[in-house]
Order: C-alpha cells, then structure tokens, then sequence
C-alpha cells in the first residue's frame, strides 16, 4: 500500500495488542484475519499465512478468511496447499473468476498444465469483460502469479 510503513507497523501492533486482550469468537478471527491483511499488504506473506491460519480455525466458514490465505500460500510457493484453499474457495463461492485465476497459477506451478488452462478459460467465461483474465498462453512461461487486486480487496 502507500501508506506510510512506520504508521502500517503501528497499526499491525494494536492490532497484535488487539489480538491478545480476549476477543471473544468472530471478533477474534476478524482481528487475526486484518493481522494477515497488513501482513500481506507488506509482503510479508508467511506471517500472513500464520494469521490467517489462526481466522479460519475461528471462522471457517469465511470466505474472505481462506481466499486470502490460498494468494499468500500461493506467494511462498506453497502451491498444493493453495490448491486446497482456492478450491475450497470455489466450492462457497463457484462463480469466483479470481479464484479460478489464482488457482490456474498454482496448477502451472506444479506442472499440472491441463487444469491449469481449464481454470484460465473457465475465469474468462465467468467474466468476459474482465481484460486482466485474458492470458497468452505462449508468454506465461516465466510468469509465476499474476496479481488482480491487493489482499482485503477480493469481491464476493
């Protein structure tokens, strides 16, 4: 973000101090998942993970909450687990066309080129007039993960 990084890393502390100071149940999570925004919006994408992690066994029912760990997982290279989380992702949410984008990505990565080119046609279909989803196939070689928003921007 373009926020300042010193006033960033004072907000990540109360939401921290926030954290710790007895929370009941979804209030907690929605600490824990913001926790895992900042950390993601500062590139700090393992202690996101953490975070996250931590929401989603609170709230697991949360869309938001795993979405947002299967782009950090993704990020550090965890990609079957990523898998895991998009799918999951797409079985609350089925018509999410950044999910299947994402996922795509996460498929490349591990070689599995079929279901990869199946959830990049099935995210242009869902939304054709979206020109991000739109991929040359011949110049994704060397492209690890295309970013279509900022972690806490996904739309449901």
């Amino acid at each position: 973000s373009g926020a300042d990084p010193a006033v960033c890393e004072l907000a990540l502390q109360d939401l921290r101090q926030a954290a710790t100071t007895g929370l009941g149940g979804a209030h907690l999570a929605d600490c824990l998942y913001h926790i895992g925004l900042a950390c993601a919006n500062r590139g700090r994408h393992h202690d996101a993970v953490q975070a996250y992690s931590e929401a989603i066994s609170l709230a697991p029912e949360m869309t938001p909450y795993v979405h947002e760990r299967a782009k950090s997982l993704q990020l550090i290279g965890r990609c079957q687990e990523a898998i895991v989380d998009f799918t999951r992702v797409l079985k609350m949410h089925n018509k999410n066309a950044h999910a299947y984008f994402r996922r795509a990505f996460a498929y490349k990565a591990l070689g599995l080129f079929e279901q990869s080119a199946q959830d990049f046609e099935t995210a242009k279909a869902i939304a054709p007039d979206n020109p991000l989803l739109v991929v040359n196939y011949f110049q994704l070689h060397s492209t690890h993960v295309i970013e279509l928003c900022k972690a806490g921007q996904e739309v449901y």
